[in-house]
Order: C-alpha cells, then structure tokens, then sequence
C-alpha cells in the first residue's frame, strides 16, 4: 500500500477496515503459529525473540490466547523481568552500562523458575522496575497449568546460552520483526528499524520516562546490540512473525511529531530526525481510539486490554 492509498482510506472513513484486516491477518497467522506448536509433540516452551519494540510482549500474549484455543492452558514471561539492575549490569569498552549484552539477565534464576514452572512447581513473581532499573518481587505466586506451555520472549530468547541447560525437545523458537509495508515515497520505505525507533520513541516517554532526545542517542548501541546477541540466531526458529501494521505510521504520528521536535532542539536537525520527520509528513494521523484493545500498537501507545 502506498502513502497515498492510505491517506485515501483514511479521508474517506474506510481506515476502519484497513485496521480489521491488519489486525485479522496478525490473528491468523498466530493461530498458524499455535496449531503448529500443538501439532509437535513434546513442546512446553516457546522461546520468542526479536528487537526492541518489535511487538514481543503483546505477541506471546496473543500467541497464549491461540494456544489455549487449541485446548492447551498457556502463560507468559519475560526475561525482562530478569535484568540484573545497573549494578551488575556489564559495561561497554567506555564505561557506559550495556543493557543488551545477555548477562544483564540473571540467567541461573530464570533457568531456574523455567524449570521449576515444567516441573509442575509455583515460583516467586519476578518483575523488573525500568523507571529505578532494579529488580522487584510483587510477593505473588506463578504457576504452569498441568500440560501446558511457557512463553517465554525477551531479546535473547533464542540465543542457546539462555535455555542451554533445558532439553531442546521441549523448545519451539519463534522470531519476530515488523517489516514495513508501506511505500511513502518513490525513493523511500521505512525500514524495520525505522518502524522500531518510532516504536520505541512512544514507548520510552511513556512508560520509562526516558527523553526523545535520549532513545535516539541509545539507538546505534541497541542496534550494535542486536547483531551481536539475535541476529545470529534468527536462523534457528521455527517459525517468524511480521509485527508491522499498515496504519500503524499515521497512529504513531500522533505521538512521534511532537517527541522529535524535543529532540531536535537538544540534537539539532540529525539525519535520523530529519528522515523519520520526513516519513510522517507524508501520511495523515489516524484517531489513536481506533486501534483494538489487543493490539500490538496498544504495546506502544497504552491501553491495551492485556496484562503486561
């Protein structure tokens, strides 16, 4: 679809649709997904892994729903929740924290929890705090229904050293990604990383109180990051899902234009800021009210109707 086409739809009030169709055709490649998890024999643990803001949380919810669908009781967690905190975290060769390299997650508990959870046990709730960047326990109970599945996503879920002492029969790997569909002009697409910084731009002010001035200075290291720590095992999943939505620029546009303005005036006219203004400029703002409560833009934007 192209820029035009898009703000066709939404001049005309037919974005509704465009909206039910993204959203459906997400759903049924899920379900895809999920028949295909409960046709192997074995599976209790999906591993789903992807970049920053590509959607993993409100992905393996979804994929939980599918699942239990298909008669198999599902729960999901987050190696987000087994960060370390600034303390233990490593450092770059500058002294700067590294929250990508994989030992800002306290693997011996989480492999720890992961098999406790398939033995059948209850573990202790771990939850990371992003705003003090520690680790904090709510005091309440995790269990794994009988049978059932654990979804596990988080940036390094498909790296082996995560998971390297739990059985790989048990294991179906997913990768996800939003691949940008839309043309906004002749010489330019959004890349995927395009979509993922504008993600990331919302996501950072409204939930970690992080500047946009700030995201887009971290930008290159969690792009480093992820060569390092999930590109090289992208290879191995068994299954890869698209997490971008065609509307998803004109909703974001609501959000974004204002947070690169803040940036601009603390970074100046960057080439990055300049690219990404320009990708808005060309595509009309869509009513954030419109997107459904489980969204993978609710993950984003707020109000999502799923538990994070």
């Amino acid at each position: 679809m192209t820029a035009g086409e898009l703000n066709s739809h939404i001049e005309d009030g037919t974005i509704d649709e465009v909206i039910r169709v993204a959203e459906a055709r997400q759903c049924k490649v899920l379900s895809r997904i999920a028949d295909d998890i409960c046709a192997r024999q074995g599976v209790r643990l999906v591993l789903l892994a992807g970049g920053s803001s590509s959607g993993k949380t409100t992905t393996a919810s979804r994929i939980c729903t599918q699942l239990m669908v298909d008669d198999r009781a599902a729960v999901r967690l987050s190696t987000d929740d087994y960060f370390v905190g600034d303390e233990d975290t490593p450092r770059n060769p500058d002294g700067s924290l590294d929250y990508e390299h994989i030992e800002c997650v306290d693997i011996a508990a989480l492999t720890a929890d992961i098999t406790a959870l398939i033995r059948g046990d209850s573990i202790l709730r771990r939850r990371f705090d992003f705003v003090n960047h520690q680790p904090v326990h709510p005091g309440d109970w995790f269990l794994l229904p009988p049978g059932g599945v654990l979804v596990l996503e988080g940036i390094h879920a498909l790296n082996p050293r995560l998971t390297e002492l739990i059985d790989d029969a048990v294991k179906y790997r997913i990768y996800i990604s939003p691949q940008p569909s839309v043309e906004l002009f002749l010489d330019l697409r959004p890349s995927a990383e395009d979509a993922r910084l504008l993600r990331r731009l919302v996501r950072d002010n409204q939930f970690r109180k992080v500047s946009p001035a700030n995201t887009i200075l971290r930008w290159p290291s969690v792009i480093a990051g992820e060569k390092k720590w999930i590109e090289p095992f992208r290879g191995n999943a068994d299954a890869t899902f698209d997490s971008y939505l065609v509307y998803e620029m004109p909703v974001l546009k609501n959000y974004v234009g204002g947070l690169l303005e803040r940036a601009r005036k603390e970074l100046g006219d960057t080439q990055q800021i300049v690219n990404l203004r320009r990708m808005l400029s060309v595509v009309m703002p869509v009513d954030p009210t419109m997107v459904p409560g489980d969204s993978i833009l609710r993950e984003t934007i707020g109000g999502s109707l799923l538990e994070y």
